[in-house]
């Protein structure tokens, strides 16, 4: 496959040669051409429409064209071919003469195509979707490959147009030339002519029929289904709010058919970039498929990308996954500090502040912050004894710390450990000064072990992050290079990139201060236990 891209690199040069700001749009025709589809031009007058339409069939070998500009006055006539007077008159038959007529063309060009009659569009139906031509009792099939339709305006509504309009693929706005120097360069050039294509770089028929063969082979990724699936939610959605809104919008209609051809298109458009699977970047051509009214082509883009992007975060990076994660983290760790908090109605308030400790040999009596008490757990926090010369015949355990305590000596130093109504200091339990007759202490949940969950997170983060690396390595070097993305779909697939790598700093940025918080708070004071048993 990767042998075929570079021989449409150079077809598409040549196409494009002295082709002034339509490069983009004789790209998209030509992957319409070979995605067997057609494409739809809206733009005044003057702005090389029928010039798209010329190039296109230098890109077939032996090809034909047709080319005609549709008048209220149009005839069948003048589009398929006259009938045949002689068959008519002795065999009685009612048949076209086609050739040079449309049904013998292998591409064609329509002008103002809405001003056709419905005969005219009733022929063009089948002849579109199915390729097939109904000339008198016999159906032939048509060796169309690209229908280019054109028009300064949309469809009227309520003239029984949809039909046709449906048809069309493909929808893309084309507009005069707005940088000057492309401008300047186009009113001096004075070569006229069609370009020399190589006829090694021109399809045959025999390749265009064994590459509907491979294209049919692309493989299709599930998150390639996820944005089809987030489209359709969304235009459903915004069919109701125009519903909502009284009508004053119209509303986006997408037709099942239509639907199944964008995906050939996109297979279409990774096999000829030289892929074996749809990919992301393909996926943002689907906004030429989807709008019906000029309002909607900004929409068409928002939907895409939002869909693309969603697809990416649930699919590839399971960015969604992540952040229900860090919230589940962020709740469990949260309610372990509020469980650790919860005071406990039995145990008897001293002097405001504190608990009392029970049961130890010394002469004063032992406290304990209620506060510090409650921070509290079963893996051991440093504490040092500390003579309050505010408070007579009290020692307070305060919760030490290396940096401001560093001239505590190591047997003022004790481990202290929570227990139920008590205090482990140094391994031995003493009971706290509780109320008589206080209803028995209900049972305390075990916590469950945050640091698993938090290492768990920690590596789902780390996936997430190669995940992007490697998507962001592989489809940029796709979308930079490929061959019918213009600057606004590369810059969505930029914009849907770096909007995941923000999300995943930012989960980074938020696991580093819940790993902070938790190191804090089951860490800080497990330094060496010393070996003193003043207490006991």
């Amino acid at each position: 496959m990767n042998v075929l891209k570079p021989r449409i690199v150079s077809l598409l040069q040549q196409l494009n040669e002295r082709v002034f700001e339509k490069e983009h749009v004789v790209a998209l025709s030509l992957l319409s051409a070979v995605a067997g589809e057609s494409i739809f031009l809206l733009g005044p007058p003057g702005v090389a429409k029928s010039m798209v339409a010329r190039r296109l069939k230098l890109a077939f070998r032996n090809a034909s064209a047709f080319e005609y500009l549709m008048s209220r006055f149009s005839t069948p006539d003048e589009i398929f071919g006259p009938v045949s007077i002689s068959k008519l008159k002795d065999k009685d038959t009612y048949e076209r003469i086609v050739d040079g007529y449309l049904p013998s063309a292998t591409i064609a060009f329509l002008d103002e195509i809405w001003k056709a009659g419905p005969a005219i569009q009733n022929a063009l139906l089948t002849i579109i979707n199915e390729k097939i031509y109904r000339n008198g009792q016999f159906s032939i099939h048509v060796p169309l490959k690209g229908l280019i339709a054109a028009s300064n305006e949309l469809p009227a509504q309520g003239q029984g147009l949809e039909a046709l309009w449906d048809r069309f693929l493909l929808r893309c706005l084309v507009s005069g030339i707005e940088d000057m120097g492309e401008f300047d360069r186009m009113i001096s050039s004075t070569d006229e002519s069609e370009p020399v294509v190589d006829e090694s770089l021109q399809i045959t028929d025999e390749e265009y029929i064994q590459w509907e063969k491979e294209i049919a082979a692309v493989k299709i990724h599930y998150s390639i289904f996820e944005i089809i699936h987030a489209l359709k939610d969304k235009i459903e959605q915004y069919n109701l709010q125009v519903q909502n809104e009284g009508g004053v919008s119209a509303p986006l209609y997408v037709s099942d058919r239509r639907w199944k051809k964008m995906i050939k298109l996109l297979k279409t458009s990774a096999f000829l970039n030289g892929s074996d699977t749809i990919r992301l970047s393909d996926c943002t051509l689907l906004a030429y498929c989807l709008w019906s009214e000029i309002d909607q082509m900004e929409i068409a883009d928002e939907m895409v990308s939002s869909a693309i992007q969603k697809s990416a975060e649930g699919y590839l990076l399971n960015i969604k996954g992540l952040e229900q994660d860090i919230d589940e983290l962020k709740d469990r760790q949260s309610s372990e500090h509020s469980l650790r908090e919860v005071n406990d109605p039995g145990i008897q308030i001293v002097d405001t502040y504190y608990y009392q400790i029970e049961g130890v040999r010394m002469k004063e009596r032992l406290l304990i912050f209620a506060a510090d008490y409650q921070h509290l757990d079963k893996t051991g926090k440093l504490f040092y004894l500390h003579k309050d010369k505010y408070k007579a015949n009290c020692c307070i355990l305060k919760k030490y710390d290396a940096i401001l305590h560093a001239k505590v000596p190591r047997d003022k130093m004790y481990t202290l450990k929570r227990g139920t109504r008590s205090v482990y200091i140094n391994n031995y339990e003493y009971h706290l000064m509780c109320y008589e007759d206080c209803a028995p202490p209900p049972p305390e949940p075990e916590p469950e072990d945050l640091g698993v969950k938090y290492r768990s997170v920690a590596e789902a983060v780390g996936r997430a992050e190669k995940d992007w690396s490697e998507l962001m390595n592989a489809e940029t070097e796709y979308y930079e290079q490929h061959l019918f993305l213009g600057e606004k779909q590369r810059g969505i697939m930029r914009r849907m990139l770096r909007h995941q790598k923000n999300n995943i700093d930012r989960y980074k940025n938020d696991l580093n201060e819940l790993g902070d918080a938790y190191r804090k708070e089951n860490q800080e004071y497990k330094i060496e236990k010393p070996e003193n048993d003043l207490f006991s």
